[in-house]
C-alpha cells in the first residue's frame, strides 16, 4: 500500500504534471530564497540593485561584493535548491541517493575534461559567426534590442570576472564555473531533460529540446548557437552515462577557463578580438570536432554495452 506521502511524489505524474509543478516549484522556492537573500545582501554590502545597472567604472567594492553575491544567490536560489527539490519528489523509492548523482570513473571524469577542451575551437569558431548574423530591416528594432541585451549581459560578466588577486579568481571560480555548472545542470538535464524524455519518448528530441531552452533562457542571442551546441554535448553525456557529474565537469571546465585566463592576461587582453581568419580557425576545426565525437561515441557505446540510459530507466508510472 502507498503511505500518505504517495500522492506528492512526482514520479506519479504525468510529464505535463511534472512540469506544471517544477515550474512550480522553481518560482515559488526559487523567487522566495531570491528575495529573501537580495534584501539581506542589501543590508549586509549596503548597496542595492541597481548594480546591475551600473558600469564597471562606477562600481565600488560594496558593489562588486553585492554583484557577486547576487550571482550566488541566483544559482542556490532558482537552479540548486528546486532541483533538488524536484528531484526528491521524483523519486521512487522513499530513501537512497539519487541516482543521478553516481560517482563516475576517473578514467570518464579525465575524457569529459578532454572533451571540453576539444569544444572550445568550435564554439569559439560557431559564436564568431553567430556574432557576425543579421536580422532583416523589417527587425532592425528587435536587433537592436537583443544587441543591447547582449551587451549588458556581457557586461555584468565582465565585472564579475574582473581579479585583481588570486584569492578573487579562487571565488570568481566559485561563483562563474562551480556554481553554475551544479545549478544548470542539476535543472536542465537532471530536471527537464528527463521530463522532456517522459514527453515525446525519445532521448534525442529532450536533448535538443533541453539544449534550445538552455540557450535560450540565458538572453544571450548573439552566442546562442555556440551554448546550444554545449547544451547538446552536456545533454548527450547524461543521457550516455547516466550521470549528472560528467556534464557539470564539463561545464565547469567550459566556465573556469575563461575566469583563470582573465586572471592571468588581465581583462583588456582577454577581451580583445581574436586576429585569426576565420578561415584559419576552420582549418584546424577537424580535429577537434573528430576528437569530441570519438569521445563522445565512447559512452554511447558503453551505454549499450549495459542496461541503457539512466535517463530511460525512470518511467513515468
Amino acid at each position: 500500500m502507498d503511505n500518505n506521502n504517495s500522492r506528492f511524489k512526482l514520479y506519479r505524474g504525468s510529464p505535463i504534471y511534472q512540469l506544471f509543478v517544477s515550474l512550480m516549484i522553481i518560482m515559488g522556492a526559487g523567487i522566495t530564497f531570491s528575495v529573501i537573500l537580495s534584501l539581506a545582501g542589501m543590508l549586509i554590502f549596503g548597496s542595492d540593485l541597481t548594480v546591475l545597472e551600473k558600469s564597471g567604472s562606477a562600481l565600488s567594492n560594496n558593489d562588486l561584493g553585492f554583484l557577486r553575491y547576487l550571482l550566488i544567490i541566483q544559482d542556490i536560489s532558482l537552479f540548486i535548491i528546486p532541483s533538488i527539490i524536484i528531484l526528491v519528489m521524483m523519486k521512487p523509492e522513499p530513501a537512497g541517493r539519487l541516482n543521478e548523482l553516481k560517482i563516475p570513473q576517473l578514467k570518464e571524469a579525465g575524457l569529459v575534461v578532454i572533451l571540453a577542451f576539444c569544444i572550445f575551437p568550435i564554439t569559439s569558431f560557431t559564436g564568431q559567426i553567430n556574432a557576425g548574423m543579421h536580422l532583416p530591416e523589417w527587425l532592425s528594432g528587435v536587433e537592436k534590442w537583443m544587441v543591447e541585451k547582449e551587451d549588458h549581459a556581457n557586461s555584468i560578466i565582465n565585472q564579475a570576472l574582473v581579479s585583481p588577486t588570486f584569492i578573487i579568481m579562487i571565488l570568481n571560480l566559485f561563483i562563474i564555473a562551480i556554481l553554475p555548472a551544479l545549478g544548470e545542470e542539476l535543472f536542465f538535464r537532471g530536471v527537464l531533460q528527463k521530463i522532456f524524455y517522459n514527453l515525446f519518448k525519445s532521448g534525442h528530441i529532450a536533448i535538443w529540446f533541453t539544449a534550445f531552452l538552455f540557450s535560450a533562457i540565458h538572453f544571450q542571442f548573439f552566442g546562442f548557437v555556440p551554448r546550444f551546441i554545449l547544451g547538446l554535448v552536456f545533454g548527450y553525456l547524461f543521457y550516455w552515462s547516466g550521470t549528472l557529474w560528467l556534464p557539470v565537469i564539463s561545464h565547469f571546465v567550459n566556465n573556469a577557463v575563461p575566469v583563470i585566463l582573465a586572471y592571468i592576461q588581465g581583462m583588456e587582453k582577454f577581451n580583445a578580438p581574436t586576429d585569426t581568419p576565420l578561415w584559419q580557425q576552420a582549418i584546424v576545426l577537424p580535429l577537434p570536432i573528430v576528437l569530441s565525437l570519438v569521445i563522445l561515441f565512447y559512452f554511447r557505446n558503453k551505454n549499450e554495452k549495459s542496461d541503457g540510459p539512466e535517463i530511460n530507466q525512470e518511467q513515468v508510472t
